[in-house]
């Protein structure tokens, strides 16, 4: 399939590795210009940047700390700057802050939504912003997470962002769509990146039952999903939240099965 990204205009924000670096380098190897964002790895942003031109796109980096508004719009005006105009931002950059409810203060839920929704709701309305007085009919990509749909224990402050994150692209898609900008959102399952990768290969026997597909997710799937929306191939998709996650949610839709009776347990009474 043709997806009509050479020579697009993209920033991907945490984009020195992860997901981030994977969804770059796809983007690169469609022959788009990519711009990596980076916060604290300067040297993997570089080797993100290297391995999307290796793939046949062209790329710079641009630092910023999307905590600080100020940064925020100098690194997007930077970005701007590279080729004269964005045609694809990726809200790519979050942060994952794990504790309990009861030991989650006010810091722990400031850190989390100050990255993982307020950053992105600056960055995409002021790249918006500047798409409309453009004439860009462009494309906007929040990476969200199952967790905006359905969470577990102790990922309260982080579900509540990602889960605001999915309402923010709906509207933002309403808003911006007469000016031809397409904003939808891409919500990983299970992914080993450099972080996680020891710790869940480790965890594999507890986390293979809730996935049907028997494995978890590579950088490469989300990289490629992502590819796709943000291409002329999606023209048509807007205000839509893509789950990738190996049938994880649909699993848990699925009524438990019920366990076998011991042998020499009475028959189950039917209250009917």
């Amino acid at each position: 399939m043709e997806l009509g990204l050479a020579g697009k205009r993209a920033l991907v924000t945490g984009a020195s590795g992860g997901l981030g670096a994977g969804m770059a380098e796809e983007l690169g190897r469609h022959g788009a210009r990519v711009v990596v964002h980076y916060r604290s790895r300067p040297e993997g942003a570089e080797q993100t940047a290297a391995a999307v031109r290796a793939g046949g796109g062209e790329a710079v980096t641009v630092y910023g700390d999307l905590r600080a508004e100020s940064a925020l719009e100098r690194a997007l005006r930077e970005a701007w700057a590279v080729w004269d105009g964005l045609d694809v931002v990726i809200n790519n950059a979050g942060v994952v802050l794990k504790a309990a409810a009861l030991d989650a203060g006010s810091e722990h839920w400031d850190d989390t939504l100050n990255i993982n929704l307020r950053a992105p709701y600056l960055l995409a309305r002021r790249a918006a912003g500047a798409m409309i007085a453009a004439g860009i009919p462009g494309v906007i990509l929040h990476n969200t997470s199952i967790h905006g749909h359905r969470s577990v224990p102790h990922f309260s402050a982080y579900a509540a962002s990602k889960a605001g994150l999915e309402a923010l692209m709906q509207v933002q898609a309403l808003e911006w769509a007469e000016h031809g900008i397409r904003v939808n959102a891409v919500a990983p399952g299970v992914v080993p990146v450099e972080r996680t990768a020891e710790a869940l290969e480790a965890n594999r026997a507890g986390f293979m039952p809730h996935i049907p597909l028997g494995r978890y997710g590579a950088v490469a799937d989300i990289a490629r999903l992502t590819a796709y929306l943000a291409s002329d191939a999606a023209g048509w998709v807007t205000g839509q939240s893509f789950v990738a996650d190996g049938g994880t949610l649909a699993r848990l839709d699925l009524p438990r099965r019920p366990k076998p009776p011991a042998p020499g347990a009475p028959e189950p009474v039917d209250p009917s």
